[in-house]
């Protein structure tokens, strides 16, 4: 084989090779691009898988979690379960109410603490029978009363046979009271609950006592409860009584019985004005039931919307109260008679008095021996006594039978008080008393209050202390306390120096009729009601009395009353000029008092305890404006001092206070000024101004008539009692009028036409006609003649009367020769001659 052979078979083989090569190559890449799907194909597929396995693995995990919260959750709420039931028994048994359960075969599951307390002591546990605890309860705790232990056990265990298991109350032994309530479980036992009402037993053991019904609804108007006190007052209705009655039911039933007398014939409409008043509750009614009882009936509402009912048998007390009603009556009646029986006693009394009294005085202005003086004026002073006392009496009564009236009008305090002690200064004078008055400096003097009844008081009270006080003083001291109101609280005291009084008698010394018993003040006469009356004025006009006393050395009776300030009141007139005064008084007493009215004047007061200590000071210092000295010093009185004073050669002005200064005679025209003790304020500041100030000249005075121009006075005096007619004309014989005299009330109209009077004296009670119809008729004609009354009456209310006739003022009987006067002065014409005889001021 040649080389080109074996070449072109080796060219052939090599091309052979190619195609091989080429084929396996192309069925290599065939193989390889479907192992390459496959490939993918089996990728795909893992990714799936791994995604499904990681799917799973997170759905395992899931519920791995679930499971274990529900786990938790189940732990959690057996857990729960267990501390509630845990807590449920704690509560049980925390409570005071026994709790027990027993199976379907009635025996005891469980029981709380309070309910095996109960049985302490006994073999009660779960297991036991519900039989054989009503066994031991029967026989060993329960207080069986008059029922038998067999009798009461077969009455609890037929109970719980029923259908429906009724509540039983029981008491025990120990005096505690349970009520037993069972109730049929599901499953065919039995729960028991026994609830402690030893309070509620006790609660409804008061209410049952009540002297009054009570009754209980609730908000359906359904009777609950009512006590046996309530049946009792509706016997009838008692029956009915039952819990879920209607309170309508029960008010028709009573209607049906003749209950209600004053609903016959309108029963409908009385019901329903009684169940309005009982829905609404407003309203307390008085309800009269047959056979005359008289029950008051008030409803009220509770918290839960129900009604609670009172009911009150008020039979008995409408009895008393008529019985009241009638003995009121009777003693209105019989206050009446003793006002009318005081009234005319008093006119009685004081018609004869008025002659004793008027005649007694008129007899001691005559020539007389000095017996028949003393006989005279024992009767006068006798005569007097007995008119204090009726007015004593007269004045209780009024206080007693509360007819006392107060007349508030603007007033003078410091003045009133002044004059009530110069009342009583004669009586001071002959026991050597000195009367002073301390009045604040810094107060009004002027308020609205009834002056006459504070002039009472303040009589009764100074006037006791000079009858019980033989030396020393009596003073009368005002203080005062601003309000907010405009008001004024005042503290009047009365000190005295007098005999005082024992611990023992100051707690009833303001009492009725009451004196103080002793050896002491046993010469002391008096009715025992001053102080009486003093404490009911001063309690009438909102006050208080008091009173302080050191026995053997004096006492202090006191009394606070609140009254306004008058519009009017003016601000005490202070002096002008003078500057330094000098005064002297033996009394400490009575130089404070000077001192505390001129200090805050802006004089300069120099205060001196004798008439040889002011003539040292002169002579160290003559430069004082005015020296007031009191009259009686010892060493050396106030006349005897002026004297000295003179002979040393100073001519400065001298004031004298003195008690009495009527002894004085000519040596009063020595001095500057004479003022009697105790001064006024404005008396002294008044006479200190003059002796600087010039006088002032009136202002538009009136042109006098010349006394040989003017005519008598002329004076109808109407009185039907010859005595009262010839007192009183020996009472005005000396003064200048034309007196008449009419013996009665038409008399004296018929005399005013023909006599035309000035003055009218008017007697009340007179015949044909009285004061007031004859005073009444003078009126109704036109005539505005002043008209007096003079009357023996002297109740309260007889005022009123009087001055509501038309008359212009009134006396009381016995009449006084100074009323009289000042009657006249007051109503005298300006043409008529006056009819009293001017007197000389001593000062």
């Amino acid at each position: 084989m040649d080389l080109t052979e074996r070449l072109v078979r080796e060219r052939r083989a090599r091309l052979a090779a190619e195609r091989l090569l080429d084929q396996k190559s192309r069925e290599l890449f065939a193989a390889n691009e479907k192992l390459a799907i496959h490939a993918r194909s089996l990728s795909d597929q893992i990714v799936a898988q791994r995604q499904a396995v990681r799917t799973a693995l997170t759905e395992a995990e899931l519920l791995k979690d679930q499971n274990t919260r529900f786990v938790q959750d189940l732990d959690r709420a057996h857990t729960a379960a267990v501390m509630a039931e845990r807590h449920l028994w704690d509560a049980i048994n925390t409570m005071r109410d026994g709790f027990a359960v027993f199976d379907p075969a009635l025996r005891l599951a469980t029981a709380n603490e309070a309910c095996l307390a109960w049985f302490a002591g006994h073999p009660v546990a779960p297991g036991i029978t519900y039989a054989e605890m009503v066994d031991i309860l029967v026989r060993n705790i329960l207080d069986l009363g008059d029922e038998t232990p067999a009798a009461c056990s077969a009455r609890m265990l037929a109970r719980i046979e029923a259908d429906q298991i009724e509540p039983v109350t029981l008491k025990l032994k120990t005096g505690t009271w349970i009520k037993l309530q069972d109730r049929r479980a599901n499953d065919g036992g039995l729960v028991s609950l026994a609830i402690d009402i030893t309070e509620q037993m006790r609660i409804w053991a008061a209410i049952d006592v009540l002297p009054d019904g009570f009754v209980l609804f609730d908000r359906e108007e359904r009777l609950l409860a009512c006590n046996q006190r309530y049946r009792e007052m509706f016997p009838d209705s008692a029956p009915l009584m039952q819990p879920g009655v209607t309170f309508e039911d029960l008010l028709r039933n009573g209607l049906k019985n003749g209950h209600v007398p004053e609903a016959a014939g309108r029963e409908e409409v009385w019901l329903a004005d009684r169940m309005q008043h009982f829905r609404a509750a407003d309203t307390i009614a008085e309800t009269t039931l047959a056979g005359g009882r008289v029950i008051l009936e008030s409803d009220h509402v509770t918290p839960d919307g129900g009604r609670v009912g009172l009911r009150t048998d008020i039979t008995a007390m409408r009895d008393q109260q008529a019985q009241l009603e009638a003995a009121r009556k009777a003693a209105e009646a019989a206050n009446r008679a003793k006002s009318a029986f005081l009234a005319n006693m008093s006119h009685e009394i004081r018609t004869p008095m008025n002659g004793v009294v008027g005649m007694a005085e008129l007899l001691c202005d005559t020539a007389l021996t000095e017996e028949q003086r003393l006989f005279a004026e024992t009767i006068r002073s006798s005569g007097e006594a007995l008119l204090v006392i009726i007015n004593d009496i007269l004045d209780y009564s009024k206080i007693e039978a509360e007819r006392l009236t107060l007349r508030p009008e603007p007033f003078d305090l410091e003045r009133t008080i002044h004059e009530v002690t110069m009342l009583l200064q004669p009586r001071a004078r002959e026991k050597g008393i000195d009367l002073m008055i301390d009045f604040d400096m810094f107060l009004p003097t002027r308020f609205v209050g009834d002056p006459g009844r504070l002039r009472q008081v303040l009589t009764n009270l100074i006037g006791n202390a000079v009858k019980f006080t033989e030396k020393g003083h009596v003073l009368t001291r005002v203080v005062g306390i601003d309000d907010a109101d405009g008001t004024q609280t005042l503290h009047v005291t009365v000190e005295d120096t007098g005999i005082g009084i024992a611990p023992d008698y100051l707690d009833h010394i303001f009492g009725e009729f009451n004196q103080v018993e002793d050896e002491r003040n046993r010469k002391f006469e008096g009715t025992g009601l001053g102080l009486a009356i003093t404490r009911r004025l001063i309690e009438h006009m909102g006050g208080a009395v008091w009173v302080d006393s050191d026995f053997g050395k004096g006492s202090s009776f006191g009394f606070r009353v609140t009254l306004p300030v008058a519009e009017d009141a003016a601000p005490v007139q202070v002096p002008v000029a003078v500057k330094r005064v000098i005064a002297v008084d033996d009394q400490f007493i009575n130089r404070t008092i000077l001192e505390r009215q001129l200090a805050p004047c802006g004089i300069e007061v120099t205060l001196c305890r004798s008439g040889t200590e002011v003539l040292e000071r002169l002579a160290q210092d003559p430069a004082y404006d005015v020296v007031l000295t009191d009259h009686t010093m010892p060493e050396m009185d106030g006349v005897q001092l002026l004297d000295q004073i003179r002979v040393a050669g100073h001519t400065l002005p001298v004031m004298l206070l003195s008690s009495n200064p009527m002894h004085l005679g000519t040596l009063a025209h020595d001095f500057a000024a004479i003022l009697q003790k105790p001064i006024l304020r404005s008396d002294l500041y008044r006479h200190l101004q003059s002796l600087s100030a010039p006088v002032a000249a009136a202002v538009a005075a009136a042109v006098p008539i010349a006394a040989s121009e003017q005519r008598q006075m002329r004076v109808l005096a109407a009185e039907d009692n010859r005595t009262n007619q010839l007192v009183f004309q020996k009472m005005v014989r000396d003064m200048d009028i034309d007196l008449r005299f009419a013996d009665n009330g038409r008399i004296a109209v018929e005399m005013q036409e023909s006599f035309q009077p000035d003055l009218i004296f008017m007697d009340i009670s007179m015949p044909e006609m009285d004061g007031k119809e004859a005073a009444r008729t003078i009126r109704a004609k036109g005539s505005q003649v002043p008209i007096v009354a003079v009357t023996a009456h002297a109740m309260d209310g007889d005022a009123d009367g009087i001055l509501a006739a038309g008359i212009d003022r009134y006396l009381t009987k016995p009449l006084r020769k100074t009323a009289i006067e000042g009657a006249l002065s007051e109503f005298r014409p300006r043409d008529a001659r006056s009819p009293v005889l001017a007197s000389v001021d001593a000062a």
